[in-house]
């Protein structure tokens, strides 16, 4: 049984026309030692919004619809736990055998969300292993959200979305802050992180928020494409 088992479903939130992120989400998943057969719904087509409508941008909106509709899925399909990630995920070399032995840990325990991608500021201070949190939690690339708070988790956003940003109580903002803000208001929802973190993020060209200069200049993208890449190479190998 390897990691992935552990989850009634794996889904990975990718824009269609980034097939650029999709292919090298499936290199990540060999380096892992996973395959994902041909013709899989892993790969789940995310929402591109035409207005922000008090999101940050429409990237984030995007991001936050996203996440909700394979939420809203799993539930109609009355599913267990799934595995959410993003598509500039990048694993730790021993993300397989870690999160293995983080779900075998959790056997029998109770657990609303888990976090094995993270940036949590204290980062540096636990030693590796697994504990619960209360404290607000930084990025989405990869987590895992149980059925036992998915309709309260649910009916949560889909409030965030009827009400004007900067409402008291949680409008509309980024999807990290909003799971942040659901947990704080329902200190009941048991939260376990992974440390250190199992996966980060690739450097690679953002749809959240509009693209660099870096970016834009079409000159410049073959030099900064091997700079991410060599990025994202001295990172893996310093997990």
């Amino acid at each position: 049984m390897n990691f992935f088992d552990h989850f009634d479903r794996v889904a990975v939130v990718n824009l269609p026309e980034r097939t650029d992120r999709k292919k090298e989400t499936l290199e990540e998943f060999r380096r892992a030692g996973w395959q994902v057969p041909d013709g899989s719904d892993v790969f789940f087509p995310a929402v591109r919004p035409e207005t922000s409508d008090g999101f940050p941008s429409k990237g984030a909106k995007g991001c936050f619809l996203s996440h909700l509709e394979i939420l809203k899925q799993a539930r109609a399909e009355r599913l267990g736990a799934i595995l959410l990630l993003e598509d500039d995920i990048a694993f730790a070399r021993n993300v397989e055998a870690a999160g293995r032995n983080i779900m075998e840990r959790l056997e029998g325990k109770n657990w609303d969300f888990l976090y094995f991608g993270h940036e949590h500021p204290d980062s540096a201070k636990h030693r590796p292993g697994l504990e619960t949190t209360t404290d607000p939690l930084r990025l989405t690339h990869f987590y895992a959200v149980n059925s036992s708070c998915m309709d309260r988790f649910i009916d949560f956003l889909e409030t965030v979305l009827q009400r004007p940003a900067g409402h008291p109580d949680g409008g509309p903002m980024h999807y990290d802050g909003a799971i942040s803000t659901f947990r704080e208001q329902n200190p009941d929802i048991i939260t376990y992180i992974s440390w250190p973190t199992l996966g980060f993020q690739r450097s690679s060209r953002t749809d959240l928020l509009e693209p660099s200069v870096w970016d834009r200049w079409k000159v410049l993208a073959p030099i900064t494409a091997m700079a991410r890449k060599l990025k994202n190479a001295l990172y893996r190998i310093s997990t």
